[in-house]
């Protein structure tokens, strides 16, 4: 950046919000590369113990703090240390007990507030705890930069441990005071995604999570007390159960489920199903592989859908295909296309002018759209697969002695005026005279019969294939007509292949099927390249949406088409090959809205969901499908794809640390606690993926058969938590995308199970070598030091504007765990502007694509105030072909500093996030430590340099 921009972009900082002072926080100009004081991580000064301790259920402790509590009792807790719960209300309602205390702050610079928690309590109805300090709330309950104090999981985080979490308190409710009143508020859980207050806010229905102390503190990480019990790692064992009985309980059942969609009599408008079947279709192993049955049932389905879309395009737009549209049509016709490439030139079931299913191909036992009729005696109709015209079956009617029998369309034809010619090719067998016969029957618009019983028959006895026909004027009252086809002697009669032939003055033609199914395609196509979504997931899921749809579109050979090159290009966008363009205007020319360098994956391989995402980040599903979509089965060569998609796959390894599962066996779990988009910790048992609706554990190892990922893969078969996590996987239903999903769970079991690995174990793992991973893109750093391991979002929900906060987690070598969010010092460009944080108190952010206010629906009771409104937050600069985005618009770029320096315990992390520019920093007031990267030994008052795109750790010696 030249020195006149920094200039002018310091004077219009200057001119503008830069002497907003609020209660909360006041935001003062600096350098063109803004800095805040080393104040901010707190190393300063020597203290590294609590300014001030509250134990609860100590009546001495409590009343030195003058406790005062509502709905709250006293128990015995983790290693029979006493601890308070707060309790619901009579009549439950989101919030419960309270306790409050007077604790000791510093009166300048930040205090932090640090919670002591019993990591063995599980259950999210323990609901949250949430503080406030000075009577305002501390931070907002989903996805805040300052979150709850605690939100309870489904699963322990720390089995037979305590845990400590710790939050910042603003300083200007600290500023001069050298106590602040703080309060613990209880409450029940929250949805994220409800649509509606009632549905978001829970009820808090079972006593709180055991409150055992709560710490005040200047600096972000402080040591224990010699009476500050944690408890110990218990011992390591592995799962012994469930077994390899898991694999054949998913297999049985999508083995049944493959074998109902295969004889199916009704269309499936379900495209998971459809992808499904069409996948099952080349397995050996189910009962769909090579039948003839299901072509059929995927073209007749693939109609319905048409017809389905048609009449409402949300099918399209949010059906829960949202983002990818109908592009999953594209896969199911690469999967099966050659089986379906003779019924294209048909006309789609259900067309006007047409037949539905006239050649009876579609159905089971009964041709689809078709119900069996007995007007008289009795006899038998199937759908016969043995003797037909031409095609795959025929309907055929039995009559043993007499009766009238035969079949009736499930939906009227819409007719015109004029002559039309009505046919169709009966075979009989010891047939009476007049026996076997069409029928045709005229109906007005409300439904009455106004000409009936128009019978034309076949000749009598035993005769091969003969075209019965006839031209019948519509009467002037009919507006429909229905086709049947009957037996009314003793004998066997074949029906196939019936015909209508509207007159030339006809204005409705037939849709045929090439032309539906490509309208389905194209439409789609131009939908989301339109709608090209920002976030890594999202923007994934549509660029398959995209790319199938265009295939789809070479598969029905359309001129729109755009051809394997640029459809690809926009799956190389989503997974990071390419710059992301964003959506594109009708023309075709992309918007660029984070201008034409944003990647939406890192250097590393780390997607950015604006930063590091946990279980949202987990894209293994999606990177599996992109797999087969563009390699497996389309058969493309991409190497370069296929080893990106091994980088990324990789990079997501480093975050699964040790850990105990519900049940205290060993594990691996997905790192969460520093997730931008994680709601509750801990996270998911994952070695290679965890249980997902889209995925399932091996799936990409199997796929991508890398050496280093099958070896994780086997780990987890190893540890017996491949089966646990199956097991859970199928626990989430037989829906069609569950079952989609676990298709191919016992071919990928059994590939997984003979494959030779690399022998390497997940990097986290105890026992593996050390090594610190940054993500300079995420500011993001993973630290592994024997035992002990650091993660660390330096960039953390900084969505409005430069926040200077950092989110921790660290992990002793005897388990002992911290999380924190906590100040760090940064540089920034700044561009001249600054968001103020607003009055909202559940989400920091607004949703502007959802009915639901912004920041979120207000909470039942009392108007909330939140203690960090008026906090102004500097936007740093984007880069120069970046489009301006408004004041409180969130952004990849205005809260994205370009170098950070953050402490914490024996911790040093220094980052540079820029391409082009050096940074110094001083290990001052740190102390003597040690180059995890380069093992060089470092003094306690050394200025070092941060080269472009780096990070440094150091940790004390």
């Amino acid at each position: 950046m030249s020195e006149s921009l920094q200039r002018r972009s310091l004077l219009k900082l200057a001119a503008g919000t830069t002497t907003a002072v609020t209660a909360g926080w006041c935001w003062q100009a600096g350098p063109a590369h803004a800095a805040e004081g080393a104040d901010s991580t707190g190393d300063a000064t020597g203290e590294t113990g609590a300014l001030d301790t509250l134990v609860l259920g100590d009546t001495a402790s409590e009343s030195a703090h003058g406790l005062t509590t509502t709905l709250s009792d006293i128990v015995t807790g983790g290693l029979g240390r006493p601890a308070r719960v707060l309790n619901p209300k009579e009549t439950a309602d989101f919030w419960g007990g309270t306790l409050a205390a007077t604790m000791a702050c510093r009166p300048k610079g930040t205090t932090y507030v640090t919670i002591k928690l019993w990591g063995s309590d599980a259950g999210e109805d323990l609901g949250r705890l949430q503080l406030f300090a000075g009577g305002k709330q501390v931070g907002h309950y989903h996805l805040g930069a300052v979150d709850p104090l605690d939100i309870a999981g489904e699963e322990p985080r720390t089995p037979e441990r305590f845990y400590f979490h710790t939050l910042p308190l603003p300083t200007g409710l600290t500023e001069g005071k050298g106590s602040i009143a703080l309060e613990i508020r209880s409450m029940g859980r929250v949805a994220g995604y409800a649509q509606s207050a009632t549905d978001y806010y829970k009820p808090m229905e079972r006593p709180s999570r055991g409150i055992y102390r709560l710490y005040t503190h200047h600096k972000p990480y402080f040591d224990l007390g010699e009476d500050d019990l944690t408890g110990a790692l218990p011992a390591l064992e592995a799962r012994p159960s469930p077994g390899s009985e898991v694999v054949d309980k998913v297999n049985a059942r999508v083995v049944a489920q493959a074998a109902a969609e295969a004889s199916r009599t009704a269309p499936q408008l379900d495209l998971w199903y459809l992808e499904f079947l069409a996948r099952a279709y080349t397995m050996p192993s189910t009962a769909a592989y090579r039948n003839g049955a299901v072509p059929l049932q995927i073209t007749s389905s693939l109609d319905a859908v048409y017809w389905k879309y048609l009449a409402d395009p949300k099918v399209m737009t949010d059906s829960s295909q949202q983002w990818m549209g109908l592009g999953r049509i594209g896969l199911v016709l690469l999967q099966i296309g050659d089986a379906l490439k003779p019924l294209l030139d048909e006309p789609v079931i259900g067309s006007p002018g047409t037949i539905p299913n006239s050649g009876f191909e579609f159905g089971g036992a009964l041709p689809t759209g078709w119900r069996a009729v007995t007007w008289a005696g009795k006899g038998t109709v199937t759908r016969d697969t043995t003797v037909t015209r031409g095609g795959a079956a025929s309907a055929k009617v039995t009559i043993p002695a007499s009766g009238t029998v035969g079949l009736a369309p499930g939906a009227r034809i819409p007719l015109e005026q004029g002559a039309y010619t009505y046919g169709a090719w009966i075979k009989t067998e010891g047939v009476g005279s007049n026996g076997a016969y069409l029928d045709v029957l005229f109906f007005n618009s409300s439904g009455g019969l106004v000409g009936g019983d128009n019978k034309f028959f076949a000749s009598s006895g035993t005769h091969d294939w003969e075209h019965v026909t006839a031209t019948l004027t519509t009467p002037a009252t009919a507006t429909q007509a229905e086709v049947q086809v009957r037996l009314a002697t003793a004998g066997t009669a074949w029906f196939d292949d019936l015909t209508l032939t509207p007159p030339a003055t006809a204005t409705a033609k037939p849709v045929i099927r090439r032309d539906a199914w490509t309208k389905m395609l194209l439409d789609s196509r131009e939908y989301w390249r339109q709608r090209f979504p920002q976030y890594t997931n999202q923007a994934i899921i549509c660029a398959l949406g995209l790319y199938l749809a265009d295939r789809g579109l070479s598969f029905l050979g359309s001129d729109d088409s755009w051809g394997e090159t640029k459809a690809r290009d926009y799956v190389h966008q989503s997974v990071g090959l390419a710059p992301w363009l964003g959506p594109e205007r009708a023309d075709g020319t992309p918007e660029k809205p984070l201008g034409s360098a944003y990647y939406q994956v890192s250097k590393a391989g780390i997607s950015k969901e604006l930063g590091y995402a946990g279980n949202y980040g987990e894209l293994q599903e999606w990177l599996s499908l992109v797999y087969d979509a563009v390699i497996g089965i389309g058969g493309v060569e991409d190497d370069k794809l296929r080893d990106h998609l091994v980088t990324m796959a990789k990079a997501r390894m480093v975050f699964r640390h040790p850990a105990l599962d519900a049940d205290g066996y060993r594990t691996m779990r997905i790192e969460t606690v520093v997730g931008w988009r994680d709601p509750e910790y801990p996270g998911k048992v994952a070695y290679d993926e965890g249980n997902k609706w889209d995925g399932h554990p091996l799936r990409l190892a199997a796929l991508l058969k890398d050496p280093d990922l099958t070896s994780y893969a086997k780990q987890s078969i190893a540890d017996n938590q491949f089966f646990h996590v199956l097991q859970e996987t199928y626990g989430l239903g037989a829906s069609a995308r569950t079952n989609l999903n676990l298709l191919s769970t016992a071919d990928d079991y059994a590939y997984i199970s003979d494959a030779d690995g690399s022998g390497a174990l997940l990097p986290m793992s105890p026992g593996q070598p050390d090594f610190v991973f940054s993500d300079e893109d995420n500011g993001l750093v993973a630290v592994k030091h024997g035992d002990e391991i650091l993660y660390a979002s330096l960039y953390w929900r900084a969505r409005w504007g430069v926040n200077r906060l950092a989110r921790v987690h660290h992990i002793t070598a005897d388990g002992i765990e911290r999380s924190a969010t906590v100040w760090q010092d940064v540089k920034y460009v700044p561009d001249g502007r600054a968001h103020t944080e607003p009055d909202w108190v559940n989400f920091e952010f607004a949703v502007g694509d959802l009915n639901i206010p912004d920041g979120g629906f207000p909470p039942p009771g009392d108007t909330l105030h939140q203690a960090w409104a008026g906090q102004v937050l500097p936007l740093a600069k984007a880069p120069d072909d970046v489009p301006d985005a408004p004041v409180g618009k969130e952004t990849p770029f205005a809260g994205r500093a370009s170098f950070y320096r953050c402490v914490y315990g024996p911790y040093l992390i220094a980052m540079n996030t820029t391409r082009d520019r050096s940074y110094t920093f001083t290990t001052q007031g740190f102390g003597a430590s040690v180059d995890l990267l380069s093992g060089a030994k470092v003094g306690g008052n050394t200025e070092l340099c941060v080269k472009p795109g780096t990070t440094v750790v150091l940790r004390q010696r």
